[in-house]
């Protein structure tokens, strides 16, 4: 069956794919393949329009001539500013020059002339120039004033840029080029059915290994930093971790391809990176790794199969003007890789609130901030840790309504229970909060607004693309992920767009970064159902009092009002054009990354005021068989440290205390 047949069969709510859809999927393959507005002329793109309302026909027909055209200007016009890149390169950049750029430049027009490309890729590299520039001058010990320009450091910092792009290149016009572009336009077809249809390559493990939480690499999580991967921690049990070879704060220099040559992995993207890291189980990964302000060093490691332990489910106590709060900590709804149940994200919460239940806790945090959702099937099990039997989400597709019921058991726990979300807590998620918010279980804290995605999706073959018969090769193009159901409140009502409110709003979001499913063109519209038959438990605390209560603190608390501010004003910095010659450039910079660190700090409660954060030991467990892991129980440190001085979570600790101080 051709591809988008399928969908049009199978899909929840398929859009149509005429012209209109054809202009989306026009106008996004462009913003793919040059967000920067900085490949293509102005007169490529017009004459590419031909192709605006034909991309419907051709998916119909198993064409590919829209992309097939597009990707021949692209081709040329990569390798024309390769040359320019490099050219420009060369020279020293002259940093006393007045003029601007904009460095944001997501829907900015394409140059008219190629002289004017020329112009807009020296500014765009002088910008990336300037920003290391002034990167590399906060750490230079030579540089005792910042009068004038330092020769060698505006050197070092061109010849980063040139080394990032020069990889860049060399993956746009490498052999697997018009394979990976391929795959792109792919993604933006399928995505503009919806943004949760989503093209999946044949090897691409990434999603499942998220699910269950099962790697085989070296175990190391990263994270980045301009155009630098860095180690952020290593897993215990992880080669990286045995090996003693390698250091928290490593930067990743270069890893070994596959023939052995080194290649250098900043400016990459992350996903290739972790594809190069991880690998079959008993080969070996080789990477130079540099500490900050020291000698680079070559490290040769075997990948093992580990389970992410880290990142699962986890629990702390809170002490607070003598009471005792439990905190749980679950970032994903992980499945148990072998299907038993028994690693899943619900049995470790269960195994979490137990542990807690032995401190006779006096009410639990939820934390579910930033969890992007996963397995239905944990979160109707783990609702059961908290609630007595019943519903807790209805999920419908083109022909049937399936109710979902928590397990038929005495809820593990029923004292006072918070919820804290953010914008990026979604899906199961979204179940979960909308769940016990429904039931009267508990109070939702957080953002104005959870994600608001409200669909599910189902793995399916994409088959095959083509037809010989017409010399268009018939080749498999892996699979997909593809909607065809949306899951409803008990209420009936959808969290599709609008999330799940919360009882108690912080602030509106709380990263500036967030994207949520209103911003995408392409996601379904909310509707609803018909409700379920539920029994609400009734509160047994006041409820409008503790509402009014933590509004009342909010609208007094000096320091949500600031974080909204800098929020604001870092949004406006970023949406105008940046300075490009050194002193002002030095000032924006050094500005928007003080507002940055300014923000993050506001986010801390102030020193004498921490929540007294203390690890959930097993009471029951005998001391002595505890095993200390030093580099273990130093990230447990670190995580409490860092929850001590959360300011969200010690709102939603004072919502506990005033439901304690106000039962009825």
């Amino acid at each position: 069956m051709p591809l988008f047949k399928r969908i049009s069969k199978e899909h929840y709510g398929p859009k149509p794919v005429d012209n209109a859809y054809s202009a989306a999927v026009w106008n996004q393959t462009f913003q793919t393949l040059d967000p920067n507005s900085n490949l293509f002329l102005q007169g490529d793109i017009n004459k590419l329009a031909v192709y605006k309302n034909q991309i419907d026909d051709e998916m119909n027909a198993g064409s590919t001539a829209f992309f097939e055209a597009t990707y021949a200007v692209y081709s040329k016009r990569i390798k024309e500013a390769e040359a320019i890149c490099m050219k420009v390169l060369q020279q020293p950049f002259d940093l006393q020059k007045k003029e601007s750029v904009m460095a944001w430049r997501k829907g900015q027009p394409f140059p008219a002339s190629e002289a004017a490309r020329e112009d807009l890729w020296r500014k765009l590299l002088k910008y990336y120039t300037l920003r290391h520039y002034v990167e590399m001058e906060k750490t230079a010990a030579t540089v005792k004033d910042r009068k004038g320009v330092d020769a060698a450091l505006e050197a070092k910092a061109r010849e980063k840029v040139r080394n990032w792009y020069a990889e860049y290149f060399r993956k746009a016009t490498g052999k697997n080029a018009a394979d990976e572009k391929f795959a792109q336009y792919m993604e933006v077809a399928v995505a503009e059915i919806d943004p949760h249809t989503a093209y999946t390559a044949p090897d691409d493990r990434a999603f499942n290994d998220m699910l269950t939480k099962r790697y085989c690499g070296i175990g190391v999580e990263l994270a980045t930093k301009e155009s630098d991967y860095y180690i952020k921690r290593m897993m215990r049990g992880g080669s990286a971790y045995k090996s003693g070879q390698v250091k928290e704060n490593d930067i990743i220099v270069s890893i070994a391809d596959a023939k052995g040559d080194m290649k250098p992995v900043s400016g990459w993207e992350s996903n290739q990176v972790s594809s190069m890291i991880r690998g079959d189980k008993g080969s070996s990964v080789t990477m130079k790794l540099q500490q900050p302000g020291e000698a680079a060093r070559t490290v040769t490691l075997k990948r093992e199969e580990l389970v992410d332990m880290e990142n699962r489910a986890k629990s702390a106590l809170i002490g607070k003007d003598g009471k005792t709060f439990g905190y749980v900590y679950l970032p994903l709804f992980y499945m148990d890789p072998n299907g038993q149940f028994l690693t899943g994200a619900a049995m470790d919460v269960y195994r979490e609130v137990a542990k807690l239940k032995e401190y006779e806790v006096d009410g639990i945090v939820m934390d579910l901030r930033g969890n992007g959702g996963g397995a239905l099937d944990e979160v109707v099990r783990m609702s059961g840790c908290f609630m007595p039997t019943g519903p807790v989400t209805m999920l419908k597709s083109k022909d049937s309504i399936k109710n979902y019921w928590s397990p038929a058991a005495p809820p593990l726990y029923e004292g006072p229970l918070t919820v804290l979300v953010d914008e990026n807590s979604a899906s199961a998620s979204e179940i979960f909060a909308a769940a016990v918010q429904d039931r009267g279980r508990a109070l939702i804290v957080g953002a104005g607004s959870t994600f608001g995605k409200g669909t599910a999706q189902t793995v399916t073959n994409m088959g095959r693309m083509g037809d010989p018969d017409k010399g268009i090769p018939d080749i498999s193009y892996g699979s997909m992920r593809l909607t065809k159901e949306k899951f409803y409140r008990i209420t009936g009502v959808s969290t599709q767009l609008r999330g799940v409110t919360p009882d108690i709003i912080l602030q509106d979001r709380m990263s500036l970064e967030s994207v949520m499913e209103k911003d995408y063109p392409s996601a379904l519209a909310y509707d609803s159902i018909a409700a379920t038959a539920y029994n609400r438990m009734p509160f047994t605390f006041n409820y409008d009092v503790v509402v009014k209560g933590a509004y009342d603190r909010i609208r007094n608390n000096a320091t949500l009002k600031d974080i909204a501010a800098n929020m604001q004003q870092l949004k406006e910095l970023r949406e105008k054009p940046v300075p490009l010659y050194i002193d002002a450039f030095r000032q924006s910079y050094l500005a928007t990354a003080q507002l940055e660190k300014t923000m993050q700090q506001s986010r801390e409660l102030k020193e004498g005021s921490y929540l007294h954060m203390l690890p959930s030991i097993p009471r029951s467990a005998n001391p002595a068989a505890l095993k200390t892991d030093p580099v273990e129980a130093a990230h447990t440190a670190e995580w409490l440290q860092k929850l001590s001085k959360d300011i969200y979570l010690n709102e939603t600790v004072s919502v506990l205390e005033d439901i304690l101080a106000n039962q009825k």
